[in-house]
Parts: C-alpha cells; sequence; structure tokens
C-alpha cells in the first residue's frame, strides 16, 4: 500500500479516476435544457461565427439583442469563452465544447489542490485526500450540473495556485512567488466575483501573518507580482474599468443584479441546507459532504497532534473555513455589508471557498488522526484507504442522485438556430451587461426596428446600410440639432462620422439615448453622410498593447527567477 500511494503516478491517477467518475453524468445530459448552459454555448457559438467573419476583438456581439449589439465578451472572462471555441472547432458542437471543458476544469482544479497542498505539507497522503475533496463537494458538482457556472466552476483551478504563492512568498523559499501572477491572473480572466473574494481571504490570511511582513524581500516581489499582473489583465481590466466609470450598465447596479445587502441576506444559508442531503434554491446542494464532515469534526481531537510544520497552515485555513462558512449563514450581517461583498449576490457561494479552505484541514485530519490513533502500520494505511473509496463512493452516490438521461441529440438544434438565425433575441442571452437605460425599456428594444431613428428635430434618410458593426446613412434636408437614435445599443468604442453637403469628413460626438442607444446630434444641411462603426476605444487598444508587453515582461521576469535560484543552489552545493 505504501508503495502505491508513494507512486509519483498515483495522485494523478486518482484524481482521473475521480473526474471520471464525477463527470459520467454531463455526456448524458441535453444541456439545451440547461438554461444557463444554454446562454454559455450561445456565446461560444456567436463569438466562433463573428471571429470567422473576421472580427476580432470580439467585444460586442452584433448578432445579439435583437442585432443591436451587445458587449457580452466586455464583462464575463475570455477564458470561459476563447477555450471552449477551440473544442467548438474540434467536436463540432457547442455542447460537446462545453462538457469537454468542464471535464477539464475537474481535472485541472484537482491537480492544482494536489500540488498546493504538497508544497505545503511536503505528504502526498494528505495531498491526495485533500485533492479529492476539493474536486468532489456537493456544491462544486452543483456549480456543474444544476448551475453550469462555467465561469465559477474555471475559477476553482485558480484559487489553489493564487494560495500556493502567496505561501511560498511569505514562508517558503520565495523561488515560486510568481505563481500569484499565474493564479490571479487565471481568476481575473474566469470570474470577476470570485477574485474579488480570493483578494479578501488572501488579506486575511497576510494578516494572520503579519509577523512574517517585516522581511522587505516579500514586499518588492509582492509589488512586482501585482504590477505584471495588472499589466497581462490590461486588455479585459481596462475596457471593463472604462465602461464602469464611462456608463451606466445593469452589470453595475444592485438593484437589476439582486446584490444589494438585504438579497445576499435572503440567500443565505440555515444549519438544515448545511447538512440536507436533498437539493435547495435553483437545485444546488448547499450540503457540505458526509466525508467532508466526518474528517471536519476530527478537527477536535487532531487540532492539538498537527505536527510544528503543519501547524501554521492548518490553524489558518481552519480559521479562514470558518469565515467562509459563516458568510454563508443568515448570521452573518449581509445587510450593512459594502457593495464590493455584496456583489457576489448568493451568500452561498461561500460555500466554494469554504470548500477549498476546509479541503486542506480535512487532508491533514485524516493522516493525524491515522498516526496518532491507529497502531498498525497495514491498519493506518487500510484507514486513508477506505477514506479515498468513500469519496469515491459518495462522489458517485451524489451525481448518481442527479443522473439524466436525455436526448442529447437535440443539442445541435442549438447550434444550428444560432449559426442560421440573423440575429438573437434579448430573451435568449442574459440582460446583465446591458446599458440600464435600455434594461428599463426593454420592450423598446424588443419591438425596435433595425434603423436608425429621428428623435428630435427632422431629416429625410434616403438610404442605409447597416452591417455587422458598421452603419453607413445617407440624409437630406437635415435641419439643426436634428437627433438620431442609430440601432446599437450604448457601448464605448464607437466612431461616428459625417460630411455636410459634400464637404470633408468631420468627427461627431456620440451620446446615449434615453433609450440606451447610441445618438448624435447634426447640424443644418442639405444632403449628409453620416458612418457609425466600432473601432473600439483609445484605452481599450492600449490595454492590448499593455498586456502584450506584460506577458513579455512577466517571462523574462520568470526565467531571471529561475536563474538567481539556480545560481543559489550551485553556490550551495558549492
Amino acid at each position: 500500500m505504501k508503495k502505491i500511494i508513494n507512486s509519483k503516478f498515483t495522485p494523478y491517477i486518482l484524481i482521473i479516476l475521480l473526474t471520471i467518475v464525477i463527470s459520467v453524468p454531463i455526456f448524458t445530459m441535453n444541456l439545451y435544457l440547461n438554461n444557463e448552459a444554454t446562454l454559455h454555448m450561445s456565446r461560444f457559438l456567436a463569438v466562433d461565427g463573428i471571429i470567422k467573419d473576421g472580427v476580432f476583438p470580439t467585444i460586442i456581439n452584433y448578432k445579439f439583442m435583437e442585432g443591436f449589439g451587445y458587449a457580452l465578451n466586455l464583462f464575463y472572462g475570455p477564458l470561459t469563452t476563447y477555450i471552449p471555441i477551440i473544442f467548438l472547432n474540434i467536436f463540432g458542437t457547442a455542447g460537446m465544447a462545453f462538457k469537454i471543458f468542464s471535464v477539464l476544469t475537474v481535472l485541472i482544479s484537482g491537480i492544482t489542490m494536489y500540488k498546493f497542498m504538497l508544497s505545503v505539507t511536503h505528504r502526498k497522503s494528505m495531498s491526495i485526500i485533500s485533492a479529492l475533496i476539493y474536486i468532489s463537494v456537493p456544491y462544486k458538482l452543483s456549480n456543474i450540473y444544476s448551475r453550469n457556472a462555467i465561469g465559477e466552476f474555471t475559477a476553482f483551478i485558480f484559487i489553489p495556485i493564487v494560495f500556493e504563492g502567496l505561501y511560498n512568498l511569505i514562508h517558503g523559499d520565495k523561488k515560486k512567488h510568481y505563481l500569484l501572477i499565474i493564479g490571479v491572473v487565471g481568476l481575473v480572466l474566469s470570474h470577476t466575483i470570485t477574485t474579488i473574494y480570493v483578494a479578501l481571504f488572501a488579506i486575511i490570511y497576510v494578516l494572520l501573518n503579519i509577523k512574517k511582513l517585516k522581511d522587505i524581500e516579500i514586499w518588492k516581489k509582492a509589488i512586482v507580482d501585482i504590477i505584471i499582473t495588472f499589466l497581462i489583465c490590461a486588455f479585459y481590466a481596462i475596457p471593463l474599468l472604462e465602461h464602469c466609470f464611462g456608463g451606466e450598465y445593469a452589470i453595475f447596479s444592485g438593484e437589476k443584479m439582486g446584490s444589494t445587502g438585504m438579497d445576499v441576506y435572503s440567500s443565505a444559508l440555515g444549519l438544515k441546507e448545511l447538512f440536507a442531503n436533498e437539493a435547495g434554491n435553483q437545485e444546488i446542494r448547499f450540503s457540505i459532504g458526509i466525508v467532508t464532515c466526518i474528517l471536519t469534526l476530527l478537527t477536535f481531537f487532531c487540532a492539538k497532534k498537527v505536527k510544528k510544520e503543519h501547524d501554521k497552515i492548518y490553524s489558518d485555513f481552519l480559521i479562514l473555513a470558518i469565515i467562509s462558512l459563516f458568510m454563508c449563514t443568515k448570521l452573518f450581517p449581509w445587510v450593512i455589508m459594502p457593495s464590493f461583498l455584496t456583489v457576489i449576490q448568493f451568500a452561498w457561494r461561500n460555500l466554494g471557498f469554504f470548500a477549498f479552505f476546509i479541503s486542506l484541514v480535512c487532508g491533514i485530519n485524516a493522516v493525524v488522526f491515522a498516526e496518532n490513533i491507529i497502531k498498525e502500520k497495514v491498519w493506518k494505511e487500510t484507514f486513508l484507504f477506505g477514506i479515498i473509496l468513500s469519496i469515491f463512493v459518495f462522489a458517485f452516490l451524489g451525481v448518481f442522485r442527479d443522473f439524466r438521461f436525455d436526448d442529447i441529440s437535440k443539442e445541435s438544434d442549438l447550434d444550428r438556430k444560432v449559426r442560421e438565425r440573423e440575429t438573437i433575441g434579448a430573451f435568449q442571452v442574459n440582460r446583465e451587461y446591458m446599458p440600464l437605460k435600455a434594461l428599463n425599456n426593454i420592450k423598446y428594444v424588443m419591438e425596435r426596428e433595425n434603423k436608425t431613428y429621428v428623435l428630435e428635430g427632422s431629416a429625410d434618410i434616403v438610404s442605409e446600410q447597416k452591417v455587422k458593426l458598421e452603419d453607413n446613412i445617407t440624409l437630406n434636408n437635415v435641419t439643426d440639432e436634428t437627433v438620431l437614435e442609430l440601432p446599437y445599443l450604448y457601448y464605448l468604442g464607437y466612431d461616428a462620422n459625417i460630411s455636410y453637403d459634400g464637404g470633408e469628413e468631420e468627427d461627431i460626438e456620440i451620446t446615449e439615448s434615453e433609450n440606451g442607444f447610441l445618438s448624435v446630434k447634426l447640424k443644418n444641411s442639405s444632403t449628409a453622410n453620416l458612418t457609425i462603426k466600432y473601432t473600439g476605444t483609445v484605452l481599450e487598444k492600449i490595454s492590448y498593447i499593455i498586456s502584450g508587453l506584460g506577458i513579455i515582461l512577466c517571462i523574462i521576469y520568470i526565467f531571471r527567477e529561475g536563474k538567481i535560484n539556480g545560481r543559489k543552489k550551485a553556490a550551495t552545493k558549492s
């Protein structure tokens, strides 16, 4: 048994096997019947089509929102779009792309958790158990099978990487502190809410280790890591922030997003839900899990018996687990919390962070209990094997309970509809990223014709040619201060050029109409030729250059750190 556990291949084999066990149901489900999965699959198909049409970057999906353009990719992590598109082109359907990507996130999150545990405990048995628990807790399975929350379950890959980098920076030899860059970049490009909360828990973790921060080397490396991280993420973060401060969008409205303190409080859990076996709100299973519960209860016995080299990370993660679990409940004062915390929308989302922190505690508890209670070596190994087997059994029973056999051939219907339709309706995608004025007047958006309207003054629209994100309009008899509403939802990055009475072209200002669409004001002229085109903002274009430089700088930095550490290692040997 010991040889099997100590084999370098065993952890990965076990993670792969458990991934297969808990991933079987997704291949029997028709994701077309799952609302959020349909949204994401539509996104894959639309973005893939836009790229093939020669439009890149694909911030505005010109097919979406009745053909008025929708900035879905501006507000949603690009990792969860562009990687699935690769699988879409390999396997042929958006459904299979979603399924393959989901399975890979389970597998890779298990590996990153195992690597993190191994780096902080140097014990394979602890690391294996923690990794297996991490990928099989009921809430995480619900994220995949019930919620289809692709951004959230993708982010779980990077949480262990962030804390491995943080641990190495504070407690380790600082050789792998650059993992902070990789982890945070992955989080930012996957799921914004998870990123905010990981930052919160990371700050708490740092405060728990405040005495270590006297080392100036830690500060130097941390500052460099933060700068490089921001540079790499600039292409996504800068346009998002620009829209945050340059317009009013539903995503930034607590009332529209259901992210007020009262909204979050109403989603908080009771103790019964944490231990109940049945599905709760939105068919999500909130229970902690039987194996996790048992191993967590062992904390009362194991806490004082944890070895010195594991004691600090064990106590820190136990505190973080208690805090995250407390934040799931109605006991936490959500009603008075600031908006950057209530952005989580659902208090029960903290179960994901609890799963991460408690997985480490459970892995250590299992081994500490075996080593301190069981006398015979063979029985210690049998006990640990029994825990691993139990994780497999309960994970299988958990997914079997939700096992569903659908007619998956109908999944291709969605592919056909999205590819063939000229426009995608307002209620066929989410509406969280609409201009707030447009969302408040959604009936107008749905009934509006896909052409330019004269809102004030008068003008004769002689011709209009709208193709993708460019609209060319010829007008006659334009009166002074005529206001046009153009057939595009209001997002930054559109340019408007006009020539009056055959004169030279000039730029004119674009504003937002009362309906949430692009609007321009014209001068008096007998003829006018107006062109509207999405080109991206100046900041957006600069952000791509910044990100390119950030990636180059990161590669150089990691290479340089590797060379320095190599020299130190050689000097130590000599």
